[in-house]
């Protein structure tokens, strides 16, 4: 029996809880979620370049659990290929060649006299030929020397590879570089206040260390460290630093773990999105850690957690979501900038961390695991989150909510059937991401998961009701607003990438003892805050009206007016939980007559001619968006944004179908 099913069972019986959700779905065989995942990897990614390696790197630990079984016989196969270049192992390190550390791995546990002769020689040229920094790590060929680069991806590429060449060559230079090469990073890159570690030195300056704690850059530190942890031998002088620097490396990354037993991109950022390659590598560490007995057994828990949260990312056919795209000290290297890079369907970073994970859950003995969430759940293709774009839905069912965005911010209107508790405010989605987002969000909260839950993409916390939010409208009589109902009907005029177009029809009604109704037309294109407004008020009178545009306030508005500009702005907090919103109008001055209150709305009024057209821009912003989180950035984006701006932003460019 493997040595850890007995801490396995001691765990249970010692009343470590086994996860059960409320309504328990299925239970899932951890081979097969590790084979389907492989599956698919195998044949969605190029196994020559380095994610490809990192997923035969997981199929090798599979493989090697059960030497008889035809998977073992697959991974000889596919690992011959690379000896006799039928795939071609290519990029920054010798070691991908040859199919990177999974091939060291068979061969040091039994592989065949060709990938025998190809890793010795791999090994040989690495250690005499890949560049090294000015510490002596490895790192690749095109690093910048001034600048002195590395990064924690290195110690996924180097450590376990060396380390597996050196045990089966009983080469001790190799297990000593093994060894540096991960300590060494650990020592440069380790965050002191986290306990985790950043990405990489050298990318925004020389000797500038990145300010992160990326998932899945910690996870190629948990690769090099779980490597040593599990296989370093007992005797090796550095042994007991090694299993220093992993327990207290793997108590940072259990401190932030987050309640569904995964981790977010940026790991101290909770409303940063939940990151799948980076857990599924950590979880692998944390699993050798506890068959090693370097964890208490308590943290059992912690690790059937995290696999039972997994399955909600992959599909029936082996795809997984929420894997962020290639990654590597970008822009200033900031957490922001790490928050807002992001994730793909089908990342070719995703499949390799999942195959390690329930590869090391089969090896310590848990057969299967129950699910928490339904599996595949976010792991739909049509989450992807693509390229950014301009698009409006109207939501089918229930409501028959109106909602459009683009690639800075999401808006709705609420539809006719929920009239009867909701007015013709206009709603606001604040979104993180530039990516589309109302589909998804309508289709998780089908599912159980509500849009009022930040899960990195942003949140529904503005909240509207009767109120005029983002820009609604009322006309203005005897010093009070005359709201519309909601809309009656619709028309969608065009949904193209680069910009949508739609209009409402409102019923009418008595605006204090003048019957009136309304028409709008909305379009938006990307990259801007604002909306465009066409609005024309439908009455038998040829007098004049006067048009109210409301913004909500929450309690401690900042409030900015301006009759000679044309403006009207709010910057506050709508909810303590979540950072501050902001909200503007932008009309023609010529048609501002002055401004108004009423309740927790403020007024923008306008004088206008009925059954004739006129215009305006209605805009919002949040903090939680990467382009307003520094202090001022609304303040500064409404000083430049003017009423002829806008026009012309809208103007060049017919809206047609």
């Amino acid at each position: 029996m493997n040595p850890f099913r007995f801490l396995l069972l001691g765990a249970l019986f010692a009343g470590v809880p086994v996860l059960r959700s409320a309504a328990p779905l299925p239970p899932v065989a951890t081979r097969e979620i590790a084979e389907r995942v492989l599956t698919k990897g195998l044949a969605e990614i190029d196994l020559g370049l380095y994610p490809g390696t990192l997923l035969v790197q997981g199929m090798s630990e599979l493989s090697l659990i059960e030497p008889a079984s035809p998977l073992r016989r697959q991974v000889l196969e596919l690992l011959a290929k690379y000896a006799a270049k039928e795939i071609k192992g290519r990029g920054s390190f010798i070691s991908y060649e040859v199919g990177g550390s999974g091939a060291a791995l068979v061969r040091w546990r039994g592989g065949t006299p060709a990938l025998d002769r190809a890793v010795s020689a791999a090994a040989a040229r690495m250690m005499e030929k890949q560049k090294r920094s000015s510490e002596g790590l490895l790192v690749p060929p095109w690093v910048v020397p001034e600048k002195d680069q590395v990064f924690i991806d290195v110690a996924f590429a180097v450590t376990p590879f060396m380390l597996y060449a050196g045990l089966a060559e009983k080469n001790d230079r190799y297990v000593d570089l093994a060894v540096f090469e991960t300590l060494e990073l650990f020592r440069i890159l380790r965050d002191p206040k986290t306990g985790l570690v950043h990405q990489g030195r050298g990318f925004q300056g020389a000797g500038v260390v990145s300010q992160d704690n990326w998932s899945r850059g910690n996870g190629w530190g948990a690769v090099g460290l779980a490597a040593l942890v599990r296989d370093l031998p007992a005797g090796h002088p550095r042994r007991k630093n090694v299993e220093a620097v992993a327990k207290d490396f793997f108590a940072a990354v259990l401190r932030h773990q987050n309640k569904a037993g995964l981790w977010h991109q940026e790991m101290t950022d909770p409303s940063s999105y939940t990151e799948i390659s980076g857990s599924g590598l950590l979880l692998h560490g944390l699993g050798v850690m506890l068959e090693g007995g370097l964890l208490e057994p308590k943290y059992l828990e912690n690790f059937q957690r995290g696999l039972a949260a997994l399955p909600a990312y992959i599909a029936a056919d082996g795809s997984v979501g929420h894997a962020c795209i290639g990654c590597l000290c970008p822009e200033q290297g900031t957490k922001e900038d790490y928050k807002s890079r992001v994730w793909a369907h089908n990342d070719p970073h995703a499949f390799g961390p999942i195959v390690l994970a329930y590869a090391q859950a089969v090896k310590m003995g848990i057969p299967s695991i129950t699910p928490t969430v339904k599996p595949g759940v976010f792991a739909a293709a049509e989450d992807s989150p693509g390229k950014p774009r301009a698009y409006v839905l109207r939501n089918p069912e229930g409501a028959q909510n109106i909602n459009w965005e683009n690639d800075r911010i999401a808006f709705r209107v609420y539809g006719p059937t929920v009239r009867h508790r909701v007015g013709s405010g206009i709603d606001i989605w604040p979104k993180s991401v530039d990516y589309p987002i109302i589909d998804k969000w309508y289709r998780l909260s089908a599912a159980g998961f509500e849009y009022h839950t930040e899960r990195g993409e942003g949140v529904d916390f503005y909240h509207v009701g009767r109120e005029r939010g983002c820009g609604g409208s009322a006309i203005w009589r005897d010093g009070r607003p005359f709201p519309s109902e909601t809309y009656g009907t619709y028309r969608i005029v065009a949904n193209a990438p680069d910009h949508v177009e739609f209009t409402l029809e409102f019923e009418p009604w008595d605006a204090g003892g003048r019957r009136v109704s309304e028409t709008k037309t909305i379009r938006l294109v990307p990259g801007t805050n604002f909306f465009q407004v066409t609005h024309t008020i439908k009455t038998e009178d040829a007098a004049n009206i006067t048009v109210g545009l409301g913004l909500t306030t929450f309690g401690q508005p900042a409030l900015e007016q301006s009759r000679e500009h044309g403006t009207m702005s709010i910057w506050e907090k709508a909810d303590p939980a979540y950072p501050r919103i902001g909200t503007a109008i932008i009309a023609d001055p010529r048609q501002v007559t002055g401004f108004g209150e009423a309740g927790s709305d403020r007024y923008m009024l306008l004088n206008v001619s009925p059954n004739k057209p006129f215009t305006y821009f209605l805009g919002a912003a949040w903090e939680g968006n990467r382009h307003f989180s520094a202090a001022g950035s609304w303040a500064a984006l409404l000083r430049t944004t003017t009423w002829s701006g806008l026009n012309e932003l809208y103007s060049p460019k017919p809206i047609r179908p």
